[in-house]
């Protein structure tokens, strides 16, 4: 059973990889929770930390908060992409291959062949799946299917790696 993809690495294919990440970690390390206990801090820290009346600071404190929430969900995406933006491969197409014997990924500047070993975890999304080791994220959409189908996919991935499966 062989799957292969072809897939243009642009800003979309990006957007959705920082949003598939964070959604498959852990709840703790989810951007939203992330910044909410951050927003919170600040605006607790705020409140307690000024001796004015809280008509005064209740909206500031409030304001504080919202800003590092969405501030910091923005920056923190913006940030990611904007390391992915200037990588050689941006704006390339790129053909990767599943397959019992492994995984090989061509396009413009790279070409590779990695043992299944070398992506121990996989997530299963319902509309791709996204491989993961430390440190590297390879997200293979569906949509991008040119040979095989998800479920091919699916089931190459749970026998090679540990799949989980998020809906």
């Amino acid at each position: 059973m062989q799957v292969t993809y072809k897939f243009t690495i642009d800003a979309a294919y990006y957007r959705t990889v920082i949003e598939r990440y964070y959604r498959q970690r852990p709840f703790l390390f989810h951007l939203r929770i992330q910044f909410g206990i951050l927003a919170l801090t600040v605006s607790g820290v705020f409140v307690l930390g000024i001796d004015s009346p809280f008509e005064i600071k209740g909206p500031v404190a409030l304001a504080l908060g919202a800003l590092a929430f969405f501030g910091g969900i923005a920056a923190t995406r913006w940030g990611i992409f904007q390391r992915f933006r200037y990588r050689a491969d941006f704006g390339t197409d790129v053909t990767f291959t599943m397959s019992a014997d492994g995984l090989v990924g061509s396009g413009r500047h790279v070409e590779g062949k990695w043992a299944w070993t070398a992506y121990p975890r996989a997530v299963r999304y319902p509309d791709g799946i996204m491989l993961l080791r430390t440190g590297v994220i390879r997200w293979l959409p569906d949509s991008a299917l040119m040979v095989g189908n998800p479920a091919d996919a699916t089931t190459l991935a749970r026998s090679n790696s540990t799949l989980r499966e998020l809906a």
